[in-house]
């Protein structure tokens, strides 16, 4: 805060800087905590079928061409979207499938796991991503690495990815002042 008093002895103008303590002003990982336990909160409270928007949504970002063909909102077979991922030289599509669940306690198991390989094996998959904003048992993450590759993306996954692809956030950008201009 900067405030105007009077010098008695000049009569001029005095600013004078009064710092906060630090204990009172949060840090950027504290500020980015709390973002992120509110965006963990936010899907959380999806529904499913907007669960599997977002995660079509984050994957386009990523690079995946879907397409909803074939695809139904309820009883869909294990598949959640199926479209395509073109490499950067143009030279190889990979067909890919998706399977998305909003879990609010329980974690992804070896069943759930298995039903996606057989649907990608119906689908004809070249690639899987299995995303969950929950996490996946360690029986669930062996099976993911046997047969088709499967990408798994747990909550925690999920956030990172959400800031790094800036995807439905928008950055704020704060300003803090350097010592030099509080030091003499």
């Amino acid at each position: 805060m900067i405030s105007h008093a009077k010098n008695k002895s000049k009569n001029k103008p005095v600013e004078t800087l009064e710092v906060e303590d630090e204990e009172n002003e949060s840090t950027d990982d504290e500020l980015l905590d709390d973002f992120k336990v509110k965006l963990q909160s936010a899907i959380a409270n999806m529904s499913p079928a907007k669960f599997e928007q977002f995660s079509r949504a984050l994957l386009t970002k990523m690079g995946v061409e879907f397409t909803n063909k074939g695809v139904q909102v309820s009883n869909d077979g294990g598949i959640d979207g199926y479209g395509y991922h073109v490499d950067a030289d143009d030279f190889r599509t990979t067909r890919v499938v998706i399977q998305c669940k909003r879990f609010n306690s329980n974690p992804v198991s070896e069943p759930d796991i298995n039903q996606f390989l057989g649907a990608m094996n119906k689908y004809q998959a070249d690639y899987g991503v299995f995303i969950t904003n929950s996490r996946f048992t360690n029986k669930a993450r062996e099976a993911a690495r046997e047969g088709t590759p499967i990408t798994l993306i747990d909550g925690n996954d999920l956030i990172r990815l959400v800031i790094k692809y800036e995807l439905y956030i928008t950055p704020v950008t704060t300003y803090v002042l350097d010592g030099f201009y509080t030091e003499d």
